[in-house]
C-alpha cells in the first residue's frame, strides 16, 4: 500500500490580492511562508520516500517544507497544476464579477457549464490529476509520498476519489491553503483516509468562508 499526502500550496499572491491564478505563476506571501514553517513542523517526524509538486512557484516553494528538511529531491509534474482558467488568468475576481458574471457563477456552482476562451474543463483536470496520482503511487509501492498541488485541482480529485460526480463536487467546500488530504493506494484503487485538514498554526479561518480567491 502506498500513502500519499496531497497538500495545497501556502498562501500565494492570487489568494492575498484576490486574483484568478490558475496556471499563472504567482509566488508565496509573507503569511504563506509562516504557513510553510507550520507545515514543516507538522511533518517533521513523518518518513517520506519522495516529494512531488506541480511546476508552479507556489507549490515548489511550499514543498520546501518537506523535501528540504527530509533531504529529498523535488520532482515536478506539470499534470499537478491548477485548472487553467484561460483568459481569466491574473484578472481580479471583482473584475470578473463585472465582466463575466454568468461564467463566474458556473465556475462556483455548475462546473460542467463553465467555459471561457482558452480554459481547461473540470473533467480534463479530473483525468490528468487521477493519472498523475496513479503514476506517482505506482512508482512508490509501499512508500509514503508528499504531493503538492492546488485548491481547485485538489477539490476535484479528492471528490472524484470519494465517488462524487462533478455536479456533486460543485456543492462541496474548498480547501484552505496548506490543506492536507491523506490518500492510500492499493491494487489499483485509491481510498481517501482523511480529507483536506487545514494547518491552523497561523490564523483563525471561518469554516463557511466562500471567497473565490481561496479556491485556486
Amino acid at each position: 500500500m502506498t500513502t500519499i499526502y496531497l497538500i495545497r500550496h501556502a498562501e500565494a499572491e492570487g489568494n492575498r490580492y484576490r486574483r484568478a491564478h490558475g496556471w499563472y505563476n504567482s509566488t508565496i506571501t509573507d503569511r504563506g511562508y509562516r504557513q510553510i514553517a507550520a507545515l514543516s513542523k507538522r511533518f517533521a517526524d513523518t518518513k517520506f520516500d519522495a516529494v512531488y509538486s506541480s511546476d508552479r512557484f507556489r507549490t515548489m516553494i511550499t514543498a520546501l517544507s518537506i523535501y528540504k528538511t527530509h533531504g529529498l529531491p523535488l520532482r515536478t509534474v506539470r499534470a499537478l497544476r491548477e485548472i487553467d482558467v484561460g483568459y481569466w488568468e491574473d484578472t481580479p475576481w471583482a473584475e470578473l464579477e463585472r465582466i463575466d458574471p454568468e461564467q463566474l457563477a458556473n465556475f462556483s456552482n455548475d462546473s460542467q457549464k463553465w467555459h471561457v476562451p482558452g480554459c481547461e474543463s473540470f473533467a480534463e483536470v479530473r483525468e490528468r490529476m487521477r493519472k498523475a496520482l496513479t503514476e506517482i503511487a505506482e512508482a512508490h509501492p509501499n512508500g509514503t509520498v508528499a504531493v503538492f498541488s492546488h485548491g481547485m485541482a485538489m477539490r476535484i480529485i479528492v471528490g472524484t476519489l470519494q465517488g462524487m460526480t462533478l455536479h456533486e463536487i460543485d456543492k462541496t467546500g474548498h480547501a484552505e491553503n496548506t490543506a492536507v488530504a491523506k490518500l492510500e493506494y492499493e491494487n489499483g484503487t485509491f481510498n481517501v483516509i482523511s480529507c483536506l485538514a487545514h494547518i491552523k498554526a497561523v490564523a483563525k479561518h471561518h469554516a463557511n468562508r466562500k471567497n473565490l480567491s481561496q479556491r485556486i
